[in-house]
Formats: structure tokens, sequence, C-alpha cells
């Protein structure tokens, strides 16, 4: 009966329309429609604080209607209300590439990971200093994105974005405010190797660079220098440690 009365309660609030056998298992009908409005008003609030811009582009009945065909699914598997947003997202982008309008999915993709950047967990204490023979600590809060549109950029043109690559950092500052900023394939790769957290650093740019076709000399060692102290400036490299035993 518990089983039975708990996805009764489910279907009445996420069925595209609710049940009048639901309705009626649960008691008090016009309550548990009112509640089903609460708790729909509640999920489309986070999740367009969390797309704003690709709501307004889609327009908020086609938005609107996205959310309804994902809650048709059988409503949010998270027990957090943040994490919200990014099932939406996995759910729609999809649907939303195959559109006329394809730079759309990476609009939402860009903001979900900015909203994603901003909810992320504190960053943990790093064993040791950065160094080239210590794997390096990158902070949790901090994301490579790979676009087909540079929608990071706004506002938005009349007649939308046209195909042109960017690879983006998005990482959360001091004041806990979502940053981004361009990267060449190569600095790209890099970070995600030092996310993965498995190479020391001098490994993982040994590796990196031959991937690129880059030699490693004085001036390549340079700009490496310059990017890792832009990074430690910026809190993406935390620190470093020491490699397993």
């Amino acid at each position: 009966m518990l089983v039975d009365t708990a996805k009764a309660m489910q279907r009445v609030c996420f069925d595209a329309e609710p049940r009048e056998e639901d309705l009626a298992l649960l008691g008090s009908r016009e309550r548990w429609l009112v509640y089903r409005s609460l708790v729909r008003a509640r999920l489309v609030g986070v999740v367009e604080a969390a797309l704003p811009r690709t709501a307004s582009v889609i327009g908020r009945d086609s938005f609107a209607r996205s959310i309804d065909e994902w809650l048709s699914t059988g409503g949010p598997k998270t027990r957090y209300f943040r994490q919200v947003p990014n099932e939406l997202a996995d759910f729609a982008i999809p649907v939303w590439r195959d559109t006329a309008e394809p730079w759309i999915a990476d609009l939402a993709r860009y903001e979900i990971t900015i909203w994603s950047v901003r909810h992320a967990p504190p960053n943990r204490v790093p064993d040791a200093e950065l160094s080239f023979d210590a794997r390096p600590v990158v902070g949790t809060a901090v994301a490579v994105i790979r676009l087909d549109h540079c929608v990071h950029e706004t506002p938005i043109p009349a007649s939308g974005y046209e195909r042109q690559p960017v690879i983006l950092c998005v990482y959360r500052n001091e004041k806990h405010r979502a940053m981004t900023q361009i990267l060449n394939p190569l600095a790209a790769d890099l970070l995600e190797a030092w996310q993965r957290e498995t190479e020391t650093v001098t490994q993982s740019v040994q590796r990196v660079a031959d991937a690129h076709g880059t030699a490693i000399g004085p001036a390549f060692i340079e700009k490496l220098s310059e990017l890792m102290t832009k990074f430690a400036e910026q809190g993406i490299l935390l620190g470093g440690q020491d490699p397993p035993a």
C-alpha cells in the first residue's frame, strides 16, 4: 500500500496530467492539485534560474514543454535540489541539438556548466606545493568545455551564433562567481590531464606535447610556467600531491 501511494504521488506531481484514480487514492483532490502546482513551479523556477538565456531564446512556452516532457519521464532522480537543472539539461540538450538552431544546445551546455561550477563542493587541501614532480591538484569548481559556437559572448546576435569552435575553462573565483576564459587545445588537454590527477606535471606535459607535435624547449617551458602561474592565481591549480609509492 505504501509503495502504491508513493507511485501515485510521483505520477500526480510529474505526469503531464494527473490521473483521477491517483487523486482518489491520495484523497483531498484539490489539495493534491495545489501541491502538484507548487512542486512543478519550484522545479521550473530552479531550472530557469540555471538556464535563463536558454529559456529566453527558446521561449517560455517551448521551454516549459521541454520541462513537462522531462517530468513525464518520472521527475528528478537526485536528492539535491541544485542538481535538478543538470538532469533537465541531460534530457533536453540532445533534443535541442537536433533543432534548426543547434547552437541552442551549446548555450544550454555553457549555462549548465556555469551552474555546476557555482555549486561545486569546496576544494580539498593539497598535500604539497605545486611542482613538476608532483601530481597537480585542480579545484573542484573547474570545467573544460568544448563548444561549436561562441555562446559565451553576449548578447545573442539577432541571427544566432555562426559555427565557430571554442574551448572554454569555466572556474569559480574567490567571490564565488563563475568566470570564463578561452583555452587553446594544448592548454585544454593539459588542464584535463591535471584534473585526472594520475600523472605528475612532467609526465602529463611530455605526453600532451607529444600528442600535439610540440617540442619542449625554453619558449615552451616559459609559456607553460606562465600558464601554471595564471591557473594558480585564479584558484584553478591549488597545489600538488606526491606520486603514489
